[in-house]
């Protein structure tokens, strides 16, 4: 070949396919002979764990378990609360067209449905609907053929943006931190919850190295054994994560995935020997791609004055993170209890479980709406009185502003509770006060040819033995690339030899010299 083939690597990351799917985990619950024997189920919770994943031909292959924790009120005079839990391991396939083994994904798991039946005073019957959402991707690179050097060579290119997808990382950290009870409040007698929260986050990027910082915010509900009375400490835990890859750069776009694996939490003594010590480890999974925006100028036609080229094309098909926001909201609510509920006395406990339930994505924001499943675990009113339980859902809105996305973006959301508290307004009437806090990641896929190979080809015989000057007379939809083209010359030689004042303005109609390139020199 006369010419010079220059070639530019590229590397994307493409977006396979996902896939959707819902499994059922069921198991039993026993109570050992040390702990009361259940009265009334108070609470039941459920975490999802994805302990792994593999992509294989037309599928991911998922295991994972299912945490049943349930809060119980028992027969005995204590009338306090306890605990009572159970793990359920399963497997289960989510189908995703085209997928490889050696492509990644990740999955995306929530509980749709939890529930419960009590068989015997020791034995509680479980049972979750999962969702699973399975994304896969690959990362590819590709060469692409970005200019032709050559004599009298005449490139027609267009300038396009790709996001290179050029790292990713994968990192496990434990966070660990210990929590001191208040002197007014009795000794922790056992752990009834823990809950984590990540927020706080934030990425500092340097060349060669990303700082991630966060707050791992634990919540640990706990009983004393001095009485019937539980208790709520809270504390966050300040974590730093450095990653070193020489491919970092300031002005990448980040996409950081925290993925909270594993929660310890112990009651120790403190130096006077009391229980008034509460110890956290947070298993943390962490998970960055980084990409980086590049300008290619993409080769859409070429030819010369003496050869013809044939442009082979390749379609290259991108994913990439665009951006991400968040919001914060707080929902005030009063709850009145149905004339069936048992009366108020006092209220033990609160939880909030926020669910999704809709995501649309419009120009510059997402909108998310869900609904907050709240329970409310109190002491009756009743002269027998005891402990009882009651749920109210409350529904939420969230928009979160992302500048410049579009509607036909892929949006990724979450939505945590960074805050609950509670008021006995009345035996039937709690003021209830919500804060949550809701995140958005967008993703988007882009489209591009380039060239992945070029064979000549000859020039026609008419063309050859054309006169120096032609008269060519403009058809609709004409450019003066196509008709340089068609004759072999250059853009360049027509509008000199016109005097056309505006190359891209020729209309239906007009006639044109047109010269050969021997004719010009």
């Amino acid at each position: 070949m006369s010419v010079e083939l220059i070639r530019d690597i590229i590397n994307y990351e493409e977006l396979i396919g996902e896939g959707s799917s819902q499994t059922m985990v069921n198991g039993d619950i026993l109570i050992n002979d040390r702990s009361p024997e259940i009265s009334r189920v108070l609470n039941m919770d459920g975490k999802v764990l994805i302990l792994s994943s593999e992509v294989v031909e037309d599928k991911i292959i998922i295991e994972g378990k299912m945490n049943f924790d349930i809060l119980y009120a028992s027969y005995d005079e204590n009338r306090g609360i306890y605990k009572t839990g159970a793990s359920t391991t399963f497997t289960h396939n989510i189908q995703v067209a085209g997928a490889m083994p050696n492509m990644y994904c990740k999955i995306i798991p929530s509980i749709e449905h939890t529930e419960y039946e009590v068989l015997t005073n020791k034995k509680v019957k479980v049972n979750a609907v999962i969702n699973l959402k399975g994304i896969v991707y690959d990362r590819k690179t590709t060469e692409a053929i970005v200019d032709i050097k050559g004599q009298d060579v005449q490139l027609l290119k267009n300038a396009v943006e790709v996001d290179e997808c050029l790292i990713g990382d994968n990192a496990q950290i434990v966070i660990k931190g210990s929590m001191d009870i208040a002197e007014d409040r009795p000794q922790a007698d056992s752990i009834l919850k823990t809950d984590v929260n990540i927020h706080k986050k934030d990425i500092f990027l340097q060349d060669g190295k990303a700082i991630i910082n966060g707050c791992a915010h634990v919540r640990v509900l706990y009983d004393s054994n001095s009485g019937n009375d539980i208790y709520l400490n809270e504390q966050d835990l300040v974590f730093t994560h450095e990653i070193a890859m020489a491919e970092i750069k300031p002005n990448m776009r980040c996409d950081v995935y925290f993925k909270v694996e594993d929660v310890n939490t112990q009651i120790k003594e403190n130096e006077n020997g009391e229980k008034r010590i509460i110890e956290s480890e947070v298993v943390l999974g962490i998970s960055m791609k980084g990409y980086l925006k590049r300008e290619l100028q993409i080769i859409d036609d070429a030819y010369s004055s003496e050869e013809r080229y044939e442009l082979e094309k390749q379609s290259l098909k991108a994913n990439s993170f665009f951006g991400e926001g968040s919001d914060s909201q707080t929902i005030k609510e009063r709850i009145v209890l149905p004339s069936d509920a048992e009366a108020i006395a006092q209220i033990k406990h609160i939880s909030a479980k926020p669910i999704i339930t809709d995501v649309k994505v419009f120009e510059d924001k997402v909108a998310i709406e869900g609904i907050v499943s709240c329970c409310i675990m109190y002491m009756m009113a009743s002269e027998e009185g005891g402990m009882s339980s009651y749920e109210e859902e409350i529904p939420f809105k969230s928009v979160i502003d992302i500048p410049n996305i579009k509607i036909d973006m892929i949006p990724e959301v979450y939505v945590d509770v960074d805050h609950i508290s509670c008021e006995r307004i009345s035996p039937r009437e709690i003021d209830v006060k919500i804060i949550l806090e809701s995140s958005a990641k967008v993703f988007y896929k882009i489209s591009v040819e380039f060239v992945k190979a070029v064979v000549e080809s000859e020039i026609p015989e008419s063309i050859l033995n054309m006169p120096s000057i032609v008269i060519y007379v403009v058809q609709k939809n004409d450019t003066l690339w196509k008709i340089a083209k068609k004759y072999g010359t250059t853009i360049e030689d027509i509008v000199k030899i016109n005097d056309l004042q505006d190359a891209d303005n020729i209309m239906p109609g007009m006639k044109l010299l047109v010269p050969k390139k021997t004719f010009m020199k």
